[in-house]
Parts: C-alpha cells; sequence; structure tokens
C-alpha cells in the first residue's frame, strides 16, 4: 500500500468516527440527555486531537513540506466533518428540534425569526465555515508546535 492510499484509509476512519459522533449526539439528543453528554458526542472535539494524529502520519512520511500537508489535510477534514453537521441543521429546522445548538438564541435555525433561506442556507453555511477557519487555525498552532517538537527531538537525538 502506497503512502497516499494508506493516508487515505486514515482519513477514512476519522470521518466515521465523526459520522458517528454527529448521529450519537443527534440520537442522544433526541433522547432528552443533559447538555453535557451531548458535548461531549461533538465532532469539535475531533479538533483538538486529529493535529496530534495527522502530524504523526506526516511526519513518519518524510513530507517534504509538513506544515502545509497538515494544514491541508486539517482543512479537508473539517471540511468533511461540517458537512456532515449542515444536514442536522436542515433535520432541526424542519422537525423544530429543541436542543440549544438548534436554538436561534445560541446561534441556530430553530426560533423567531427563522427563515427558510437562513435555516437551509445561510447559518449552517456560516457555521460550516467558522468552524473549518478555526479547526484549521488550531490544526497549525497544535499540530505546529508538535512538529516543532518533532523536528526538535530528531536533530537533537543521538545517531
Amino acid at each position: 500500500m502506497t503512502n497516499g492510499s494508506s493516508s487515505q484509509i486514515n482519513m477514512k476512519a476519522l470521518l466515521i468516527i465523526a459520522a458517528v459522533l454527529v448521529v450519537g449526539r443527534i440520537v442522544l439528543e433526541q433522547m432528552g440527555a443533559p447538555e453535557w453528554l451531548n458535548n461531549i458526542f461533538g465532532v469539535a472535539w475531533l479538533y483538538f486531537i486529529t493535529p496530534f494524529y495527522f502530524t504523526n502520519k506526516i511526519a513518519a512520511s518524510g513530507e517534504s513540506k509538513p506544515f502545509l500537508a497538515l494544514l491541508k489535510k486539517t482543512a479537508i477534514f473539517a471540511a468533511y466533518t461540517r458537512l456532515m453537521v449542515m444536514p442536522t441543521y436542515w433535520l432541526a429546522y424542519m422537525n423544530g428540534w429543541t436542543a440549544p445548538r438548534f436554538s436561534t438564541a445560541q446561534g441556530g435555525v430553530v426560533g423567531e425569526g427563522m427563515t427558510p433561506l437562513k435555516a437551509y442556507l445561510l447559518i449552517p453555511v456560516r457555521n460550516a465555515l467558522i468552524w473549518i477557519v478555526f479547526a484549521t487555525l488550531l490544526s497549525a498552532l497544535l499540530g505546529g508546535i508538535y512538529l516543532a517538537v518533532l523536528k526538535r527531538r530528531r536533530t537533537t537525538a543521538p545517531a
């Protein structure tokens, strides 16, 4: 298996985990689980973990531009995960779901003054863009620091 296909399989596994989290959170919210438990099942937690995972894979591959590769992988991962979350906002609007994250008071799509244009396009796209930028910046920070640590370890390790 080449590095590229191995990398794709790893991304697929992470996306499967993200999909399970998205569905799990919806099920918990609809069952009336407490908000602290629902928040544990958010894909946002993955944005704190994946930079380290991607950095390890990139460092092991000998990538010539590891920081750029990290940003690219993270942006792609964030985009895919946010595309998974977008339909939950559409369903929330259509079904009037009461989970706090869907409330207009918290930037969601269920509540006073919500229009179909806002609910189906503007708010989900806005949220996706914010999260993609946040995840990429977080990855740049966490992954960049970790890349520097890994590089330093390699240069100071005895031969």
